[in-house]
């Protein structure tokens, strides 16, 4: 393709008072599998992003809640925002966005480079950080045992790969966004890190085909509510499903349509306005 050619996707971009943080997945669930939501470090302001879009969706959010539009090509998030401090979790994995930051002489614990801001999940957000600490207790808790997991919602793949790191013998991750597919596969290649299947799907259409001892699901309530009963269906027997991206006041209807799937809520993990926890079956 010619890079003066139109492109064919673009993403939403709009600055916002963080105390709106928590409307905003409302007002913009038509996208929710595209939305990233970052708190901006030393403001009290997020920046809304929606990828992957066409460009009449682009100009309807544009119309109807301002912002800009930008032509979403490969690597545009990623010089969007500067490179994030390593995040440690458990004194077992110490994530860094770029090889420069990897500590000399190597750190005892497991690595990963995810390169900040490349697609949703890359550690800033609460929801991630929890996952990956609820992720390192869950691999500790089954020690030497083999142990496959499903992410749901991949994102960067940062918690696929780190499963991976953590022990986990194959990981099977998926995303709606093809972006995200693409990423998380980039990630992995940066990471050299084999096991992980990336592809693309869409939750709402998902008919389970096996069982997962651990499963990952970072989604928003709405898609944890809709897809309660294939969840339960692919957890395995005592098997641990780590959940997030709910917020406060929507955490009781979540943990309501998990017990009707048959699932039970092990522990929560407030962070902020978010809530995370562990499920069993």
């Amino acid at each position: 393709m010619s890079i003066t050619s139109e492109p064919s996707r673009f993403a939403w971009r709009k600055l916002s008072a963080a105390k709106w943080e928590d409307v905003w997945p409302e007002r913009l669930s038509e996208f929710a599998d595209r939305l990233a939501i970052t708190a901006l470090r030393g403001a009290k302001t997020i920046r809304l992003e929606v990828f992957a879009l066409s460009k009449a969706d682009a100009e309807r959010l544009h119309a109807a809640f301002g912002g800009s539009i930008v032509p979403h090509r490969q690597d545009w998030i990623a010089t969007q925002r500067a490179p994030r401090p390593p995040i440690r979790v458990r004194g077992k994995l110490l994530v860094v966005s770029a090889r420069a930051d990897l500590p000399r002489p190597p750190s005892k614990c497991a690595t990963l480079v995810i390169p900040a801001g490349m697609a949703f999940g890359t550690g800033e957000h609460a929801t991630t950080v929890t996952c990956l600490r609820l992720l390192a207790d869950v691999a500790a808790e089954l020690g030497g045992e083999p142990w496959e997991m499903l992410d749901l919602g991949c994102g960067s793949g940062i918690l696929a790969l780190a499963a991976r790191r953590l022990g986990a013998g194959k990981v099977d991750a998926r995303d709606f966004d093809p972006a995200c597919v693409r990423i998380a596969k980039e990630n992995a290649a940066i990471n050299a890190i084999r096991g992980v299947r990336v592809k693309r799907l869409d939750v709402l259409r998902w008919t389970p085909k096996g069982n997962w001892r651990v499963i990952a699901a970072n989604l928003f309530s709405s898609l944890l509510v809709a897809i309660a009963p294939q969840l339960a269906s692919a957890l395995a027997p005592g098997g641990r499903l780590i959940f997030s991206g709910i917020l406060r006041e929507q955490e009781a209807e979540v943990v309501a349509a998990f017990r009707a799937a048959g699932l039970r809520v092990l522990k929560r993990a407030p962070k902020g306005k978010w809530v995370s926890g562990l499920a069993s079956r």
